[in-house]
């Protein structure tokens, strides 16, 4: 073989081998709390196909949202949903508390999420570890995609 195609090969694995490598999410809708200020922040992901699909958050006792709740759900919103991880996401400038809150909820959710593989007994994947939900919170919802 020669060296160009070596290094072509090479090139070719060192930038597929992170996709390769990655583990998809567990099919459901996961909910978490993060504390706010006024009061907590309640995150909704969705994950279709192994991958987040929709990142929505929510004051837990319902009501408007300001405008800066606005700026920080859309801003992480769109970076989470990119990455597929908060890994890098920063807070939202102008936002940093509700940032904070969602980004916390998040970590709870990433958790639930983590994908294991298909049960020892060959039936349907699991999500671990489990936690249980905050009083008041809907519970996980975690199912496999419907063909």
């Amino acid at each position: 073989m020669s060296k160009k195609r070596i290094a072509l090969l090479l090139a070719l694995m060192l930038f597929t081998a992170p996709y390769a490598l990655a583990q998809p999410y567990q099919d459901g809708v996961y909910r978490d709390l993060g504390a706010g200020y006024n009061d907590e922040v309640v995150v909704t992901v969705t994950v279709r196909g192994g991958e987040m699909t929709e990142l929505t958050a929510e004051n837990r006792r319902g009501g408007e949202k300001s405008e800066y709740f606005v700026k920080a759900e859309e801003g992480l919103s769109k970076a989470i949903l990119e990455k597929q991880s908060i890994d890098g996401v920063d807070a939202v400038a102008g936002a940093t508390g509700t940032s904070d809150s969602i980004l916390a909820a998040m970590r709870g959710i990433l958790e639930q999420m983590a994908y294991t593989g298909p049960a020892e007994d060959g039936g349907m994947a699991t999500a671990a570890p489990q936690t249980t939900p905050a009083e008041g919170v809907p519970e996980v919802t975690a199912s496999p995609a419907q063909t």
